[in-house]
């Protein structure tokens, strides 16, 4: 049986089925404690037994290069401990509730007022709920999820990163989801990990069922994904399963050749250059990044300095973090740093920001230096710092910038930074080129203003899509919203790059479009200048880009900037990339 979903991580599996259910329910409930000190214990030494094994599993990750996405599992980590799930069900257990109902209960009500919310962003973490609330319950019962005993795909209604983190490297062939949508945590993971994973199968789990795939006889049935396509063939026939492992020898072929691609900087098959760079989040990632052939760093996310601490970090943690990935690139591959991007849905304590009701569209980025200037003053000191010790010319990047406020607002931050160091007598960069993040409909309309005013822009299409069509990533229910390549898109990057031109001025895309073939080729097209984006990436941007020329890839942009929508994009596109696959 043949069903299809959206396409979530690119690549092939075929293997057994490993069907992943959550423990709501356990089987074996402890009776009622009737003593509230032992409640309190109980609750507490599970919770805090829970937020330690995020923490490694977060750990975990990062030393496998998925910084960013080892911040999903942060953000649970200190879900774990939260007062409002954890006081909650401790106050619920004193009624005489047993402890592991009262966690429950507690969580369902909270997840409940989450899913009301009418932000769909908010609304989607009362699944991070839910995925806490049943780790401290196994944590409480001493019980661990249960591994696939051989290499398997992983199929459920949707899979928790940190049951997908836990399991052992090796043991996922493949992501299968019948909720889920391509930014959903289970894939951005999956995506890290090179895990292939279609989402959004509706009807997936009930043919399993169908089929007689239980969880009882799981592991001895198969199904094939095809995380390009979107498709996913529950138990293949011999026919089906030659066809698979005929894409699967080609796909091993085709990575192999593009990987021959990266002693070469990026063209077009008529020499047009365009500069590759990387989206890294901790100096860990340099060394995956440089493997890959980046030509520098089109965003390093700063946010790993300033989660998981109750106070932000100094300005020598600080220089020191910045000056190991200056020095790790050097002078001829520069460095774009973005300035901390929290607030919204990053959770730090020591800001105390007061609650929203949509932070994202709240006090986040470059708006809390309108309150809170040291922050990122402390921040642009330490960038220069590490700069001047490594001898380079930092790009410092500012976020979330909306108005010609911000930007004069960041501009004197800079200022007052190297002001501060020059009178401190401390070294510093003799200059800093700034830009900004062009992420919000309002910085699409002011290009022109701002570029005269800015040295580059650099294009978060993640958040311009999801602004631009009131589409938030998260929801599956608009996933048909959620695709940049829809032609609003693409016509708003065009009009970011007619204005930075008349400035002179470079036009960077960090998003994940950049790192998506089809994405790739438009946005060349369009006339970006740089593509930043994960390294495991890189292979297949070359390939695409290398076979293709310049009048071809203006061509299929002029043709998509006419589209309806982004399904007519991509079909305009396919060509081009089948070629490129040889």
């Amino acid at each position: 049986m043949r069903l299809t979903g959206l396409p979530a991580a690119p690549g092939l599996a075929i293997g057994p089925v490993w069907r992943y259910q959550a423990a709501n329910a356990p089987p074996a409930v402890p009776p009622p404690v009737n003593d509230a000190t032992t409640t309190r214990a109980i609750i507490g030494a599970a919770s805090a037994g829970a937020a330690a094994e995020l923490e490694v599993l977060a750990a975990g990750l990062r030393a496998r290069g998925a910084t960013e996405e080892a911040g999903i599992l942060d953000a649970q980590a200190l879900m774990a401990v939260d007062p409002s799930l954890i006081d909650g069900a401790i106050e619920l257990a004193a009624t005489g509730v047993t402890p592991l109902d009262a966690l429950h209960v507690t969580a369902r009500r909270l997840a409940g007022v989450l899913a009301a919310l009418d932000d769909p962003l908010l609304a989607a973490r009362s699944a991070d709920v839910l995925d806490v609330a049943d780790r401290i319950a196994r944590s409480m019962l001493g019980i661990r999820v249960d591994p696939p005993r051989r290499p398997s795909i992983a199929v459920a209604d949707d899979l928790p990163p940190s049951v997908a983190a836990e399991l052992p490297v090796g043991s996922l062939l493949g992501i299968a989801l019948e909720g889920g949508t391509p930014t959903a945590h289970a894939a951005i993971l999956a995506r890290a990990l090179g895990v292939p994973a279609v989402v959004g199968v509706t009807g997936l789990l009930a043919a399993l069922d169908a089929t007689a795939l239980n969880l009882d006889a799981a592991d001895l049935s198969e199904v094939a994904l095809d995380g390009e396509r979107g498709e996913v063939v529950i138990a293949p026939d011999a026919v089906e399963r030659v066809g698979f492992t005929e894409r699967l020898v080609a796909i091993g072929a085709r990575r192999a050749r593009d990987a021959a691609l990266r002693v070469k900087p990026l063209a077009t098959a008529d020499g047009h250059r365009i500069r590759l760079i990387a989206n890294i989040g901790s100096p860990r990632d340099s060394a995956r990044a440089i493997a890959a052939g980046a030509e520098g760093v089109g965003l390093l996310r700063t946010e790993f300095l300033f989660m998981e601490r109750s106070r932000p970090p100094t300005e020598d943690e600080q220089t020191a973090a910045y000056g190991d990935i200056f020095e790790a690139f050097g002078a001829g591959r520069p460095v774009v740093v973005r300035l901390a991007d929290i607030g919204g849905d990053k959770s730090i304590p020591y800001l105390e920001l007061a609650a929203e009701a949509n932070p994202f569209l709240g006090v986040r980025a470059i708006r809390l230096a309108y309150r809170s200037p040291d922050l990122l003053v402390t921040q642009i000191r330490a960038i220069s710092r590490a700069a001047a010790r490594a001898g380079v010319v930092p790009h410092v990047m500012a976020p979330m910038v909306a108005t010609i406020a911000d930007v004069e607002l960041f501009r004197a931050l800079v200022a007052t930074a190297q002001a501060g160091l020059a009178a401190d007598g401390a070294p510093s960069a003799e200059r800093l080129i700034c830009g900004m993040m062009v992420e919000v409909p309002s910085a699409v309309i002011f290009a022109r203003e701002f570029a005269r005013r800015m040295e580059f822009f650099s294009i978060g299409t993640n958040d311009l899509t999801q602004y631009l069509l009131a589409a938030d990533r998260t929801n599956a229910a608009l996933a048909h919203l959620q695709d940049p390549l829809h032609p609003v898109v693409l016509r708003s990057i065009a009009s970011v790059v007619a204005g930075a031109a008349e400035a002179r001025i470079p036009v960077a895309v960090c998003g994940e479009m950049a790192g998506d073939p089809a994405g790739a080729l438009v946005l060349v097209g369009l006339g970006v200048d740089e593509l930043s984006v994960e390294p495991n990436a890189m292979d297949r941007i070359r390939a695409a880009i290398g076979s293709t020329s310049t009048a071809e890839l203006r061509s299929v942009a002029a043709t998509a900037l006419t589209a309806e929508d982004a399904t007519a994009v991509r079909a305009a596109v396919r060509p081009l990339l089948e070629r490129s696959a040889g």
